[in-house]
């Protein structure tokens, strides 16, 4: 009988421990996260976010100058730094002969001829996968940028190569030929025409819509060569296939090549 009692205040003995502890932990988590961590709260406060590009002027180069977007110095297989390495031209045109095995034309714009190139894969002198702006506008900016993680549009707004009036819409013209006039609606009573137009620039071609007046149905012939004035909405041009340029910008007018 004794044993038994002795037994049950054992018993009674431990439970009692283990919910005092279990108490004691829940307690603890508790004032943890009450009392410690009152007046902090879970934000991005201490994460790294790039909300702005970070560009900054690295060097001059003849009259011009070279930035860094992004970067604190472009890395070479050889170790040598940007400025030793640019240092051993005279002249854009030297330096970017010489870069031209290295890297591939991927944008250009019509500004007055600025470039966007990228390192090529797998490249023997660049360590890293950069793009590089090489700056040629009608304003004489000729600027040269090394840049990683770079929106080309974005930086242009925000005044790369001295385009801080970038969003502005720019024209400009080329010359195609028109191969075949097809007309597909007459409106003769407002003197209106919808015409399909096959345009070649010499070696491809593409077909467009186009509602035009008698005067103007008049004007175009096929076979002869004719000057298409286009406007620039804010996009660059990736390259100059005929399609790709009908596509992405406006065409204002054409008019008979010469005039």
């Amino acid at each position: 009988m004794k044993k038994s009692k002795k037994k049950d205040k054992k018993l009674t003995f431990i439970l009692i421990a283990i919910v005092i502890f279990l108490v004691g932990f829940i307690l603890g988590l508790v004032l943890e996260r009450c009392v410690f961590h009152k007046d902090v709260k879970e934000d991005d406060s201490n994460k790294i976010i790039i909300s702005e590009p970070i560009v900054k002027e690295y060097m001059s180069f003849v009259n011009n100058k070279v930035y860094l977007y992004n970067l604190n110095e472009v890395k070479f297989k050889d170790n040598t730094t940007l400025k030793d390495f640019i240092s051993n031209y005279k002249d854009i045109d030297n330096l970017f002969t010489d870069l031209d095995k290295h890297i591939k034309e991927i944008k250009k714009l019509y500004d007055g001829g600025t470039t966007i190139y990228e390192v090529k894969d797998n490249d023997d002198l660049f360590n890293d996968k950069l793009t590089i702006i090489k700056c040629n506008t009608e304003a004489g900016n000729r600027d040269i940028y090394f840049a990683q993680n770079i929106n080309t549009t974005e930086a242009f707004k925000n005044g790369a190569c001295g385009k801080e009036n970038y969003q502005n819409s720019k024209t400009f013209t080329k010359d195609y030929t028109i191969d075949k006039i097809e007309v597909l609606e007459e409106d003769k009573e407002n003197d209106k025409y919808t015409l399909e137009l096959t345009i070649s620039d010499g070696k491809n071609k593409t077909t467009i819509k186009r509602v035009v007046d008698k005067q103007s149905k008049d004007i175009l012939k096929e076979g002869e060569k004719y000057t298409f004035h286009f406007e620039n909405k804010y996009k660059e041009l990736i390259t100059d296939d005929i399609e790709y340029i009908f596509s992405n910008f406006t065409l204002k007018g054409v008019v008979p090549y010469g005039k």
